[in-house]
């Protein structure tokens, strides 16, 4: 028996009013701005999808880290740092978009240890595997890659670049209100609330993914003050492919 593709307006009609799943991935190295880049993300797509329920957000590193109930959304925003194959699987398979934040490798090692008292062998564990994602993900496609050294999460036309690299036509006044409450000043209004009382840095909102210590200072170069020579010499060789991808290889000594 033949099978007929069925043809003609009607189906078009129902594609367009249940259009297939799509799959955001939010990548970045640990203390490089994933986090404020995931919100923004989620403002984004829950204007574009705005029924209920429509947008899962998750952080998820396998597939076992997955909510129940989020295949029923239409969009999966989904925060990783060390995506399993089965989380890159199904983001290639969905025809996913991937947004990337990278870090000079020696700030994040020292923001982890000074924000959330990690110690520096594990700081600089976190630091080179993720490293290998973010160089991963950022050479595919369907990728938009942000550094945090330019800035991004004080500039409010980063969020009208992500609404145009995720395709969704956000307004003037939408685009502050973005912007606004995600300054580190709401943001850190947001953590006070949200985690009142609680003494565990690694403590997390699972709709959010705010950390009680998540809004750092900002500061470029802090590794000078916070890491030994030989810890940022330790870092350099861990991550010497990361830092040229990126434009964090050091010049060298003449």
């Amino acid at each position: 028996m033949l099978f007929r593709l069925e043809e003609g307006p009607e189906p078009l009609k129902k594609l367009r009013e249940n259009p297939p799943p799509r799959v955001v991935l939010c990548l970045g190295l640990k203390s490089s701005g994933s986090t404020w880049l995931y919100n923004v993300a989620i403002r984004i797509l829950k204007e574009a999808h705005p029924g209920k329920g429509a947008v899962a957000a998750f952080f998820a590193d396998n597939s076992a880290m997955i909510p129940e109930g989020a295949e029923k959304a239409q969009v999966l925003v989904i925060k990783s740092h060390e995506p399993s194959k089965t989380i890159l699987f199904l983001t290639r398979f969905a025809r996913g978009q991937a947004l990337v934040t990278a870090r000079e490798p020696r700030d994040s090692v020292a923001s982890l240890m000074q924000r959330f008292g990690h110690s520096f062998e594990s700081a600089l564990k976190d630091v080179r595997e993720g490293g290998k994602h973010v160089m991963a993900l950022a050479r595919e496609r369907r990728t938009m890659t942000l550094r945090y050294e330019d800035g991004f999460p004080d500039k409010e036309r980063t969020v009208d670049d992500v609404a145009a690299f995720l395709g969704v036509k956000i307004s003037t006044s939408l685009r502050r209100r973005i912007f606004r409450s995600l300054t580190r000043e709401a943001v850190q209004k947001k953590i006070r609330t949200l985690h009142a009382g609680e003494t565990d840095p690694n403590a997390f909102d699972p709709t959010t993914q705010w950390h009680p210590g998540h809004v750092g200072d900002g500061r470029i170069g802090k590794f000078k003050s916070v890491l030994s020579a030989a810890q940022q010499k330790e870092i350099a060789a861990a991550t010497k492919e990361y830092a040229k991808k990126f434009g964090y290889a050091r010049p060298r000594k003449k």
